[in-house]
């Protein structure tokens, strides 16, 4: 790292924090601070999901999985797509129609308190492990760009995130979002062309050599249950987590809260959606660029990477060995951008679930909105920090990514199904108890199996299955009300 590629992360930081400052102005309520006033726009709310939703995993993990193999995970966009499109339309307009400042209030109004205890304790225990995967993926990346032990790494990027986000709520995070999905997609875009300038052949070597090694594959259309990379299984996982993530997360839902009206939240999630499909390809791209770059110029050090499987550490590596001074330091920037942007949202929706749905530091007086929720966001950052040391020698962070949340995404969306679509017969203790086993079920189920010499179930059942446990209980149990077998809703 010389003193210009320094000098460019500096310029980032500092950018950053005086957006933030600049935007958030004083927050005199709550609403002010966590859902930004309800005033913001449909473009930078999208802007800022989509930012969201990319984080340190695609930054690292999709270039990596591109360099592994080929480009499959760009169709897990169709799921992807639907799911938004199916949350714009049934989701969307009934958090607005009851005015909620959480989507587990939602629960509330339609099921009762306990199911709304329940959801925001899941999505609490769902946020954490998911968001301290994707700190490990960004760790991974700084620890070899700084030479840092990991350890240094995620507790550097984690009170770096909480340090911002303390200073203007929701209306500071969307818009530096804004700023850093810029910085993002520019430092991948910026990576290809190095790659292009760098090589004899050009764009075209790399087109030849990722042919070769058949990289842009996209469609798998073959019929396999245990694999996610496949279309069908791919499709159907992603869509099935695309609405759980999308529409019972607090952390990306929050954004849509912030619209002035329903009609604004739509636009906006069904344009980040869709938004995607670009990055995705995108970093695939990078991925494939990169493959190229080693194939025509191979290095030891890369070669074992490889044999190791440690394909998450190629793209670092390549930004730190091969970029020039300058075009290092912006891809650097980027990739903290990109941790930025997914760490900083969840710790504001993770806070504002603890304050608005358990309570947590509110109290009925007057208050000092720069205390309470303020002091969730440390609390969340070091437990973020604490999960994501023991997540970090994971081979492939992405694939873990996703797998690690399908334990407990299940459970929540069953919970918002019961309550979109059969709220009068959905008892209040009987749901938060259906939803709190599902994630005891779906663990024993794709970890031992069911015995009897059944194989444990593939881990993108996960989630299907959490939901599909939840809704099926809450309704058994309204049938044995209905005979007198059960008490009533309480």
């Amino acid at each position: 790292m010389t003193v210009l590629d320094w000098l460019v992360i500096a310029g980032y930081g500092v950018t950053v924090l005086l957006l933030g400052l600049l935007v958030s102005g004083r927050s005199a309520s709550d609403t002010d601070y966590f859902l930004a006033g309800r005033r913001e726009g449909w473009a930078p709310v999208a802007a800022s999901t989509w930012a969201t939703k990319l984080s340190a995993l695609t930054f690292i993990g999709v270039p990596g999985a591109a360099i592994a193999g080929n480009f499959a995970y760009a169709q897990l966009w169709i799921g992807s797509f639907l799911a938004a499109y199916v949350i714009a339309a049934l989701l969307i307009p009934e958090f607005y129609r009851l005015r909620v400042s959480t989507v587990y209030e939602y629960l509330g109004r339609r099921i009762g308190p306990r199911a709304r205890t329940g959801g925001t304790v899941i999505f609490i225990l769902s946020r954490c492990l998911a968001s301290a995967v994707r700190l490990a993926g960004c760790a991974i990346a700084v620890s070899v760009f700084f030479e840092l032990p990991l350890v240094d790494a995620i507790l550097l990027i984690a009170g770096v995130a909480a340090a911002y986000v303390l200073t203007g709520g929701l209306r500071a995070v969307i818009w530096t979002d804004v700023l850093q999905l810029i910085l993002f997609l520019t430092g991948a875009a910026a990576a290809i062309f190095f790659v292009s300038w760098s090589l004899p052949g050009g764009a075209a070597q790399i087109i030849e050599t990722g042919m070769a090694a058949d990289k842009f594959q996209v469609f798998d259309f073959s019929v396999d249950a245990a694999d996610p990379t496949t279309f069908w299984m791919g499709n159907l996982f992603a869509f099935v987590l695309g609405l759980a993530t999308g529409g019972t997360d607090q952390d990306i839902a929050q954004r849509a809260l912030a619209c002035p009206n329903a009609k604004q939240a739509r636009i906006a999630v069904v344009t980040a959606g869709a938004a995607d499909l670009l990055s995705t390809l995108l970093f695939l791209s990078a991925g494939a660029a990169v493959f190229a770059y080693y194939e025509a110029l191979p290095q030891e050090a890369v070669t074992q990477l490889m044999e190791d499987k440690r394909f998450d550490y190629v793209f670092p590596h390549f930004i730190l060995h091969e970029l020039p001074a300058g075009l290092r330091g912006l891809l650097v920037a980027a990739l903290l951008a990109a941790a930025m942007s997914s760490l900083d949202s969840a710790l504001s929706g993770l806070s504002s679930s603890a304050y608005f749905d358990l309570g947590v530091t509110r109290t009925a007086e007057p208050r000092d909105v720069s205390k309470g929720p303020r002091l969730l966001v440390v609390a969340f950052a070091i437990v973020l920090a604490g999960m994501a040391i023991g997540f970090g020698s994971q081979p492939s962070i992405l694939w873990f990514g996703l797998q690690i949340m399908g334990y407990t995404y299940g459970g929540l969306l069953g919970l918002f199904i019961a309550a979109r679509c059969f709220p009068a017969a959905s008892n209040d203790t009987v749901s938060a108890l259906a939803a709190a086993s599902s994630v005891a079920v779906v663990v024993i189920l794709t970890q031992w199996g069911i015995g009897f010499g059944f194989s444990p179930v593939p881990w993108p059942w996960g989630v299907i299955i959490g939901a599909s446990w939840t809704c099926a209980i809450v309704l058994i149990a309204n049938e044995l009300h209905r005979y007198g077998l059960l008490g009533g809703p309480d």
